[in-house]
This record gives C-alpha cells, structure tokens and sequence, in this order.
C-alpha cells in the first residue's frame, strides 16, 4: 500500500503589508495609505502592520466600481456592441501646426516666473502675496498665466504712481533748501 504525503493547505488568518500587497495586486504604498486613511483596518505585532484576512476582503469589497477619473469605465464597452475602441495608437500622429497643445504647464513658481518679468523672486512673492493674485498649492505659492498677467498690471500701475509723485508740482520745490 502506498502512501503518499498530502499536504493541506491552511487559509491564511493575516498578512503583512508585503504579503497583502501581493495578495491583492496593489502596491505596499497604496495599503498605507489606506491604513492611513482609516480605509483599511491594520493590527499591529509589535511595531509591524498586520493585516487580517477578512478585513482585506472588507477593504476590496469597498472600493468604488467606477474610476475616479472622468473616464468612462472599461465595464461600458460590451465585446457584442463593438464599441470598443481598441488601444490607443502608440506612434504619434503629426499634428498640424496650429492644432499643437500649449506645452508649457498651467502653474508655475515664482523662480520660473520672475526672469521673465525683470524682478527677483523674493519680490514677485511678495506682490503676489500683497495683491492675492496667486494660487497656493500645498505650502507653495503658483501662479497661472492670468495671474502673471494681473501681477504684471499691478506692478505698472505702482510704477506709475510712484513715478506720478516724482513728477508732481508740490514735490518740485524742496522745502528744506
């Protein structure tokens, strides 16, 4: 009689990041963040996360159906319907000249800005915090196109006024002459 060995496998009760992130296909930065989010429920031995089975299930279990992008989902387009587009062409397409997509981004910092408009960038920081014509991303200051532009409107107008008080007739005699 042969008796072969026969190895049960048992279901795992927890995983820890490494073993999670494998488990279900996403990165070892994405379940922190979802633990840090409270999105994720996390055990921790010792000073490891550990992460239960079930409460991994759970997590999956929530995510939307939908992505949060505006694209539309995959799960719109049937094989039957034909409306699948197919990949996207991967050699680009020569576009004509004047259909080409501004290339230069949307905000940009004040380092980047200030050569441009002849000032240091302590000073465009400083109009650009006194004027409100500015976006904060984070902790740091941006600046779009329009608010290039304003901040360029305002410096003229003050350099103007301030040359106007040069040039004005009360300020010609010198009292102290």
């Amino acid at each position: 009689m042969n008796l072969e060995t026969v190895r049960v496998e048992k279901p795992k009760l927890a995983y820890n990041l490494e073993e999670a992130a494998e488990a279900t296909g996403y990165s070892v930065s994405t379940l922190r963040i979802a633990i840090r989010r409270n999105n994720l429920i996390a055990s921790y031995a010792n000073t490891k996360p550990v992460i239960l089975a079930e409460e991994l299930r759970d997590w999956l279990k929530s995510l939307p159906t939908e992505p949060r992008s505006g694209h539309a989902p995959l799960s719109q387009y049937g094989d039957e319907d034909g409306l699948w587009p197919g990949p996207p062409e991967r050699a680009p397409s020569a576009a004509p000249e004047d259909t080409q997509l501004n290339t230069k981004p949307v905000f940009r910092t004040p380092e980047e800005v200030a050569p441009e408009l002849g000032v240091s960038k302590t000073a465009l920081r400083q109009f650009a915090r006194q004027t409100g014509f500015h976006t904060r991303i984070g902790k740091k200051i941006m600046l779009h196109n329009d608010d290039v532009s304003r901040l360029v409107t305002w410096m003229r107008e003050r350099q103007d006024k301030a040359d106007e008080w040069w040039t004005s007739a009360e300020h010609e005699k010198d009292n102290f002459a």
